[in-house]
């Protein structure tokens, strides 16, 4: 590590080539973009780039793959949250970038979650949304899980409780009610993704949604919200007076 003019360290890509992150002032300013604390000025072009120098080293086939990612997926997040079938299949992946990719989106997840309030989960409701979107917003398939709360809306449990096909998950109201006993909660904020990217309730989701407000109702349990989480959008129930 160097001081004054900038950063400056070593670092060995994955089939074991040092890679150099140069001085402030390099043709390659990228790299001290994100050891300088400014790598939100990157674009997703580079971030691929730079992500895949790391995990492969440097040399044609980075390159090559780089391009194959930034085409497919068009941003870093996009490329986080790409099953494992859809990664093996692209040429040249190799054996390190996709446990990479699991281990930074399992980050991402869960540094989204530490910034929820787990004292007061609805008090923040956009670092609430933050958690919800990073961990179900690109889900190849349905994802039904239930936030179950506390007193005072402290959360209790994260749960997920069933995962379904594109477009549907199947939820068994009397399963949610008989987890909210066991777990003492006074309230449940529902949760699920819709893979096409529109948030937009079905007929299906306002029945199912009916169907585990009653049954919690009868055992004096809130159904604080349902949220749909979409592509960069979400929904809210109680924003939209259906609960």
């Amino acid at each position: 590590m160097t001081s004054g003019r900038g950063v400056k360290t070593m670092a060995e890509g994955s089939e074991g080539e040092s890679l150099t992150f140069p001085e402030a002032g390099s043709v390659q300013e990228p790299w001290v973009a994100l050891l300088t604390g400014r790598g939100r000025h990157l674009d997703d072009a580079t971030l691929i780039r730079l992500f895949v120098l790391v995990v492969a080293g440097k040399g044609e086939r980075s390159e090559r793959l780089s391009a194959i990612l930034q085409a497919r997926y068009g941003t870093f997040s996009a490329l986080l949250c790409a099953s494992d079938d859809e990664l093996r299949g692209i040429r040249d992946i190799g054996q390190h970038l996709i446990p990479m990719v699991r281990v930074l989106h399992e980050a991402a997840v869960r540094y989204t979650r530490a910034r929820m309030d787990a004292a007061d989960v609805l008090g923040d409701e956009a670092s609430l949304l933050d958690y919800l979107t990073a961990r179900l917003a690109r889900e190849p398939v349905e994802q039904f899980r239930v936030l179950f709360l506390g007193e005072g809306r402290r959360l209790i449990a994260d749960e997920a409780q069933a995962r379904g096909t594109v477009n549907h998950t199947p939820v068994y109201p009397r399963e949610v009610a008989r987890r909210a006993m066991e777990l003492g909660a006074a309230s449940v904020v529902l949760v699920h993704n819709h893979p096409s990217g529109d948030p937009t309730p079905s007929e299906a989701d306002l029945v199912m949604t009916r169907q585990i407000q009653a049954g919690l109702a009868a055992i004096g349990i809130e159904t604080a919200d349902h949220f749909i989480i979409g592509n960069g959008r979400h929904i809210s129930f109680r924003a939209l007076d259906l609960l």
